[in-house]
């Protein structure tokens, strides 16, 4: 089997493949170490990661799915401490001034202390690392290679040039797992059907030292700090501007990637902006984040910033004959709630599953159709529950509720996996939950409705983001709303969310942890 990208989706595929007995190569056009984004772990990515290790008797694995036994076993692979998700409403052209009652900020806890936090993934670090362990493990890495593959009736041919040298692959089976890079859309004509999807933003970012802590920011400002369930850095940070939010993820070593997430339909990308302009206009714009950056350098990538177009995608299809795309190749929504290495780390179980118990039999074609509907599936859900956030994050009580769709998910999923309840390969976020998704598209469709007076039949999704910058929503409807989403998600309400008694401030969501 040929797996395309050696990054930590393929580098764990090709692992799992050699403890089935089954002969893996690994093809990479660059190297290791190298920078990419992406970096942000969750529980539900904890729980997959470690269900991985023991089933596929991976013990070395086992220590990354908890910020404890990962400073125990590797403090040599960079990471951060992530405690949970804290977002704040910043004010444009004002500094932030913080309220005692938290109405302009959100923390949400994933975990109940630092020895089973959730972590970010330096990736640089942790792709090598990974990488190494499949070579370890018997599987043969090609990087520095210049492919072309084709297809000849049951095998696949992977040619070109690795260092000079020629080189010639034949495989059974092809895994793309290289992102955006996306070697076999390109190789089978796949179209990309991201117009389909709600979400439409781009990307600014790079990883900096000396960001001073948001916290520190806030105790200056005279926050109430004691009421956050965690320290408020300690977390994939979120800051909801008028242009679309900004993320930071601290790490260990003193680094923090940082970056702004941006609504094409309110700041559509202009080419002839240099890139280190749009960097300086946005923070000019919200003076308490200048302030954290006033000292900060960028360290990565080389050459400086990076400015992304729109980073949708949405491939028309996602597996076929003795092929198949994991998660972050066959598309990707927006960084908004943390989903990339989770739902790829779920996908990388049901492929491993469906090849374990199927592989060259006549029931892989039909479990492979299932593996696509489900990547599907759960795409379209992410884009819907970041579309929403995208859409009410100028009203942050109506940001704040509809992230509770999100965090109901992501802790009953938590909870079904820590009880048994779901299978090996289960849909990531309860995508393959009738009940959950009705209960999304019910409050997605309100939102519209209620920022927008959405019209169905007549205006596209963009327009309505694009149209309800000055919309004025009375508390009212604001009151209506919270209990819209409260009801609908009763039935997957386990954490205490939509509670107003927590002013924001949720201590207790996490599922338990071993």
């Amino acid at each position: 089997m040929a797996i395309l990208g050696s990054g930590f989706g393929g580098s764990i595929t090709a692992l799992i493949l050699a403890r089935l007995g089954l002969r893996a190569v690994l093809v990479d056009r660059a190297s290791h170490p190298r920078f990419a984004i992406g970096e942000s772990s969750t529980p539900v990515a904890d729980y997959v990661l470690a269900d991985l290790a023991q089933r596929y008797d991976l013990p070395r694995l086992a220590p990354l799915a908890k910020y404890g036994t990962w400073q125990k076993a590797y403090p040599q692979v960079v990471c951060g401490l992530k405690r949970g998700f804290s977002y704040f409403s910043i004010p444009a052209d004002s500094p932030f001034v913080p309220r005692g009652d938290h109405a302009n900020e959100l923390l949400v806890a994933a975990s109940s202390n630092d020895k089973y936090s959730d972590t970010h993934w330096l990736r640089a670090d942790v792709d090598a690392f990974l990488a190494a362990e499949a070579q370890e493990a018997g599987v043969e890495l090609f990087d520095h290679a210049d492919i072309f593959v084709s297809r000849g009736g049951d095998q696949w041919l992977l040619e070109g040039k690795r260092l000079g040298q020629d080189i010639r692959i034949f495989a059974r089976f092809v895994i793309d797992a290289a992102g955006e890079a996306g070697v076999l859309l390109r190789t089978l004509g796949i179209a990309d059907e991201a117009d389909r999807l709600a979400t439409n933003s781009r990307a600014l970012y790079a990883h900096f030292a000396d960001v001073r802590p948001w916290h520190d920011v806030l105790v200056s400002a005279g926050a109430t700090v004691g009421d956050h369930p965690f320290y408020c850095d300690h977390a994939a940070l979120h800051h909801l501007l008028e242009e679309g939010w900004m993320w930071q993820l601290r790490f260990n070593n003193g680094i923090t990637g940082a970056g702004f997430a941006i609504d094409c339909a309110r700041s559509p990308l202009d080419i002839s902006l240099p890139i280190a302009k749009e960097w300086s206009r946005l923070m000019k714009r919200y003076p308490s984040v200048a302030g954290q950056f006033e000292s900060a350098q960028i360290v990565a990538p080389p050459g400086g910033l990076r400015r992304t177009g729109r980073l949708q995608r949405l491939a028309a299809r996602m597996a076929g004959d003795n092929w198949a795309l994991l998660p972050n190749t066959a598309g990707f929504i927006d960084p908004l709630h943390s989903t990339g290495i989770a739902q790829t780390l779920c996908g990388i179980e049901r492929l491993a599953g469906i090849l374990e118990q199927h592989g060259g039999k006549p029931t892989l074609a039909a479990h492979l159709d299932r593996y696509e509907t489900t990547v599907r599936r759960e795409l379209l859900l992410v884009d819907k529950l970041v579309s929403g956030c995208y859409l009410a994050r100028r009203h942050f009580r109506l940001f704040t509720a509809f992230s509770m769709l999100y965090f109901a998910a992501a802790t009953t999923y938590e909870r079904r996996r820590h009880a048994g309840e779901l299978v090996p390969g289960a849909a990531f976020q309860c995508a393959d939950d009738t009940a959950y998704c009705r209960a999304v598209d019910e409050c997605w469709i309100e939102l519209r409705r209620l920022l927008a007076d959405y019209d169905t039949t007549n205006r596209k999704s963009s327009d309505v983001i694009a149209s309800n910058a000055h919309v004025t929503v009375s508390d009212a409807d604001i009151a209506a709303f919270d209990d819209f989403v409260a009801q609908r998600i009763g039935p997957f309400n386990t954490a205490g969310l939509c509670d107003p008694s927590a002013h924001n401030m949720y201590r207790h969501t996490a599922a338990p942890r071993d």
